[in-house]
C-alpha cells in the first residue's frame, strides 16, 4: 500500500536472458523463432493430412507453440495456409531454378543437333530426380504439392504460375525441338507433363519401389540407377538417339 493507503505499487521484474528464453520455448507469441516453427510444422501437417485434416490446436502442439501464437503471427488457420504455400514456393526455387535455367541454355546450345539434345535430356532427367529423390525437405514438400494437384485451394494458381509453368515451359522446349512441333502444340504439353510425372512418381511411390527391391531408402547411387533405367526408353519415345546401360549405370 502507499502512504494514503489507496494504490498498490506495480512492481516491475525484469525479464532477464535465461527467462526470456523460458518463454521462447514455451511458445511465447513474440517469440523469436515462433513463426518460423510454425510455418515448418504446418507444411507437413498440411502435407501429410491436408487442410481439413489439420485442427488449429493440432498445428500449436507440432509446433511448441502456444494456441494463440498462430492467431498472433498469422491471423488463423487460412492465412497461415497461404504463408505456407508462398514459403514452400520460395524454398523449392533455389532447387528447380538452376535445373530449369541449364536445360534452357543446353537447349539453346544444341541448335537443333539431336545427340545434343539427347545429352541435354539425360542431364536435366538425373537433375530432376535428384532433386527431387534425394532431398530430404522435398518428401513433404513433393507430398504438399501433390494434395494441391488432387484438391486444388485458392493458392494453386500462384503454384501454377510461379513453380508448375517454368518447369513445364522449359521441358516444352525440348519435346518440342526433339518431335519439331510448335512449342504450344497440345501434344508438346501432354508429352511434357508425362516425363515430369515420371519423377515425380517415383517421389510418390518411394515406399512400394523400396519395398518391392529390398533398399532401406533411396540414395544416390539408386537414384542413378532409377535414371540409367528411365534415360534410354525415354529418348527413344523421343526419337532422340540414346546410349544402352545396365542396372548399375555402365554403358553397354
Amino acid at each position: 500500500m502507499t502512504s494514503e493507503g489507496s494504490k498498490v505499487q506495480q512492481i516491475q521484474y525484469p525479464v532477464t536472458s535465461s527467462r526470456r528464453k523460458v518463454l521462447t520455448k514455451r511458445g511465447r507469441p513474440g517469440g523469436d523463432d515462433s513463426r518460423a516453427r510454425i510455418l515448418s510444422s504446418a507444411g507437413k501437417l498440411f502435407a501429410s493430412r491436408g487442410y481439413n485434416g489439420v485442427s488449429m490446436r493440432e498445428l500449436a502442439r507440432a509446433a511448441k507453440v502456444n494456441l494463440g501464437a498462430i492467431s498472433y503471427h498469422f491471423g488463423g488457420k487460412r492465412k497461415l495456409y497461404h504463408e505456407t504455400t508462398m514459403r514452400l514456393i520460395k524454398d523449392i526455387g533455389p532447387v528447380f531454378g538452376p535445373i530449369i535455367s541449364r536445360l534452357c541454355d543446353e537447349i539453346k546450345k544444341a541448335a537443333g543437333d539431336r545427340e545434343a539434345l539427347a545429352s541435354c535430356f539425360e542431364k536435366f532427367l538425373r537433375d530432376m530426380l535428384h532433386a527431387v529423390l534425394g532431398k530430404r525437405s522435398m518428401r513433404w514438400q513433393m507430398a504438399f504439392l501433390l494434395r494441391e494437384f488432387h484438391q486444388p485451394s485458392r493458392e494453386f494458381p500462384i503454384i501454377l504460375e510461379e513453380r508448375i509453368s517454368p518447369m513445364h515451359d522449359a521441358v516444352g522446349s525440348l519435346v518440342a525441338a526433339a518431335l519439331c512441333r510448335d512449342p504450344d502444340h497440345q501434344s508438346v504439353c501432354l508429352v511434357s507433363q508425362a516425363l515430369i510425372g515420371q519423377v515425380m512418381s517415383f517421389g510418390a511411390s518411394r515406399t512400394v519401389v523400396c519395398a518391392r527391391l529390398g533398399w532401406e531408402d533411396y540414395n544416390r547411387e539408386r537414384i542413378d540407377m532409377i535414371a540409367d533405367t528411365l534415360i534410354p526408353a525415354t529418348l527413344a519415345s523421343l526419337g532422340l538417339p540414346s546410349r544402352a546401360v545396365d542396372v548399375q549405370g555402365t554403358s553397354l
